[in-house]
């Protein structure tokens, strides 16, 4: 192909306008073919790079089984790196700038390279430029511009534009498009099936697994959502299905809104049955299941749980001339009726509703039909006639998410049994033989108070006794309660056996006028003469005044366990000598509180040494309470002495109050006040505490000797005992040896 077409003849004047045009529609014709090659093959690229691109996001999907988030961002950066090609490649060629003279230059480069001397721009840009010079304030001579415009429009007569296409690349552009297609195409071919899982995948948001050998599902999962009550706890069930593989653990990762991700694993419940325990979701929560090569994701949709949001009830007795209301969100307690009352149970919910069911304890139809009177609202009627218990639960409309049931009683009138309690205090369950218990007693009944008694059961174990004996002796003996102050069964209290005896603590009052009674009584244990390894059992009841005949009821019972002095003694005394090693480390802690004030300088510091204090002082408190209540168990299960239980308050408990009352809150209002800035009342605070821990030595010294004191006690009695007991078997001895003088 020429540049120029037709020759200019030498006869006629020079059209330069027509030369420039027919040169200036050449080249742009060849800049539009330039162009596009260069798009073709941008376009070759980017086909080419597309295909290698979904390739790789295929592999990656088939071989890690990408998270649908995974996917979506892989997605995302392939999408931006396409684009940025696609601009690069495709975009930036079609809107090049090429001009006619850069073309020029640009093909005597490629002609250079190929060992090509002519230059073309020069000639284009004679033909182009030249002219225009004639335009200017002081032109050339027209002839020379006319003859030189003219040599190098004939010269370019003789160029081909085409040939400097690179056409074998052209080619190549389109057979590398072709071949992307048909490579597409049979790669599709091979494997419908996992193309399009592919693209569903990745394009449709579809979590459709791979083939596996693991395939999990979720309990109540639908359409990619689980609805769960909102900000309530419940379990996440996860199943494997049939003829596949069961993995050895199941992993979960969740996160609520825009909340840290959570990473949990799953409890195995039993062959193929995972679970784990969610907490309470207020937001919709993403949630991705792992285990082995499957791989669950889905959404919790928290919702409102159906509850009843109002509870009423009407009710209007024979006698009544109207009805009467009744909120169950009230105050109210009292919900007994007297029968014959028209009652009709009224709830409103608090969202829409599928269905509602009642359960009865009351087999009546009335009792079992509903009435709707719109979405959230329901009724029922019945005559009542025995206490009802009712158990509601709503099905939501859309969510089909059950309610929790709410139960619902309402109580028929009538005259209750009393309620009857047995506290004791002083003691502790293991007791000597000369124990006494104090015992507090209190009744309540809802007409009155007809009686009050206070019943022990004392079973007495021997180890001689024969077998039958023993059979027979864990028979408890009931004896009917009568009007006397005590009572007392037939059976020996010496003998094996169980003995059941009635005191009257009040009554029988005729009316019963008191609603409550409240008795304190001391059960004096050496009156029982119980030996050493017997069980006594303690127990209240209380009768009222029922016009239907006497309700009588009994409180819980209190077991004690008879136990020699001396091992009951030892028992306090090791308890006793615990928390004296346990003053001893507190007195360590309060030396160092101690060594740790004179370094106070900064608040902060002030405010962590008065904490130090805090609790010292009420383990302090504890301590001295711990010992008040031994010397009160010894006292009433009468150990040691009036001696050792004087000293015991003398020497300890009366320091310890004294210590608790005044140097420990004396020194904790210093402390809580003292900022280190003050020397003046820091050296307060050190002086203060050395006094407590002075106080605390000196309380550790009279627990040694209270206890040493109590060993010398423990062993005097000893031997008082050591020889009253050989005063005796003298005795016996003595007797023997009388009687056989006089025998035959």
């Amino acid at each position: 192909m020429s540049v120029i077409q037709s020759s200019i003849s030498t006869e006629k004047p020079v059209d330069l306008d027509r030369m420039r045009l027919s040169v200036v529609s050449e080249l742009e014709k060849f800049r539009s073919r330039v162009r596009t090659h260069l798009v073709i093959q941008g376009v070759a690229m980017w086909v080419l790079e597309l295909f290698a691109v979904l390739v790789v996001m295929f592999l990656l999907d088939r071989l890690f089984r990408l998270s649908m988030s995974s996917r979506r961002a892989l997605l995302i950066l392939a999408m931006v790196g396409l684009a940025i090609e696609f601009v690069r490649r495709v975009v930036l060629p079609i809107r090049l700038k090429l001009s006619l003279i850069g073309i020029a230059a640009a093909i005597d480069r490629a002609s250079l390279e190929n060992g090509s001397t002519d230059s073309l721009a020069a000639r284009v840009a004679s033909i182009m430029e030249l002219p225009e010079l004639l335009k200017s304030k002081s032109p050339p001579s027209s002839a020379m511009v006319n003859s030189a415009v003219e040599r190098c429009h004939s010269s370019l007569a003789s160029v081909n534009l085409h040939s400097h296409l690179n056409h074998d690349r052209y080619e190549k552009a389109w057979l590398v498009m072709g071949g992307v297609v048909i490579a597409a195409m049979v790669l599709i071919a091979f494997d419908v099936s996992s193309a399009r899982r592919w693209f569903g995948r990745y394009f449709l948001g579809s979590n459709e697994p791979w083939p596996q050998n693991t395939y999990l599902f979720v309990k109540d999962v639908q359409d990619g959502k689980l609805v769960v009550p909102r900000a309530e706890p419940f379990v996440l069930r996860v199943g494997v299905k049939d003829s596949s593989q069961v993995p050895k653990s199941v992993t979960i990762h969740y996160r609520e809104a825009n909340g840290e991700k959570m990473t949990g694993a799953m409890t195995l419940f039993g062959a193929g049955d995972f679970r784990y325990d969610m907490p309470p979701i207020g937001a919709n929560a993403d949630v991705e299941i792992i285990g082995n090569d499957d791989e669950q994701t889905f959404r919790i949709e928290p919702i409102e749980r159906p509850r009843i949001s109002n509870l009423m009830l009407m009710t209007q007795h024979p006698t009544e001339l109207a009805p009467t209301g009744h909120d169950f969100a009230s105050q109210e307690s009292d919900f007994s009726f007297l029968p014959k009352t028209k009652m009709e149970l009224k709830f409103v919910s608090n969202v829409a509703i599928g269905e509602a069911k009642i359960k009865s304890n009351v087999d009546s139809p009335s009792m079992a039909s509903l009435k709707r009177l719109d979405d959230r609202t329901f009724s029922m009627s019945w005559e009542h006639a025995a206490p009802v218990q009712l158990q509601i639960e709503l099905v939501g409309k859309g969510s089909k998410l059950e309610s929790l049931p709410t139960p619902v009683a309402v109580g028929l009138k009538v005259d209750l049994p009393p309620r009857v309690s047995l506290t004791y205090t002083s003691v502790r369950t293991r007791i000597t033989p000369m124990a006494k218990i104090p015992l507090q007693i209190q009744a309540r009944d809802d007409m009155g108070i007809a009686r009050l008694d206070l019943n022990t059961k004392s079973e007495i174990l021997m180890a001689d006794a024969p077998a039958s004996s023993t059979s027979a002796a864990t028979q408890p003996t009931t004896m009917a309660a009568i009007p006397s102050a005590t009572q007392a069964s037939s059976q020996p209290a010496n003998k094996p056996g169980v003995e059941t005896l009635t005191q009257i603590l009040a009554g029988p009052m005729k009316p019963a006028a008191d609603m409550e009674l409240q008795k304190a009584f001391t059960l004096e244990v050496p009156t029982l003469k119980l030996p050493a390894g017997s069980i006594l059992s303690v127990y209240a009841a209380a009768s009222d005044d029922c016009y239907t005949g006497a309700q009588t009821s009994a409180s819980r019972v209190v077991t004690f366990r008879i136990v020699p002095a001396e091992e009951l003694f030892r028992e306090i005394l090791l308890r006793l000598q615990g928390e004296r090693a346990k003053y001893r480390k507190l007195i360590e802690e309060a030396q160092k509180l101690q060594g740790a004030l004179p370094a106070v300088a900064t608040p902060e510091a002030a405010a962590n040494i008065a904490r130090q204090h805090r609790t010292i002082a009420r383990e302090n408190i504890r301590i001295a309470n711990s010992f008040n209540e031994s010397v009160t168990e010894m006292k009433f299960n009468m150990l040691g002495g009036a001696e050792a239980w004087d000293l015991m308050d003398k020497n300890i408990l009366v320091p310890f109050k004294k210590l608790n009352d005044e140097l420990m809150i004396q020194q904790r209002d210093a402390l809580d006040a003292l900022t280190g800035e003050d020397t003046a009342k820091v050296n307060d605070a050190i002086a203060r505490q050395e006094k407590i821990v002075a106080k605390m030595q000196e309380l550790l010294k009279q627990m040694s000797q209270w206890d040493s004191f109590v060993d010398v006690l423990n062993q005097l009695n000893a031997i008082i005992d050591l020889e009253n007991k050989v005063k005796k078997s003298t005795e016996v001895m003595k007797k023997k040896q009388t009687d056989g003088v006089f025998d035959p």
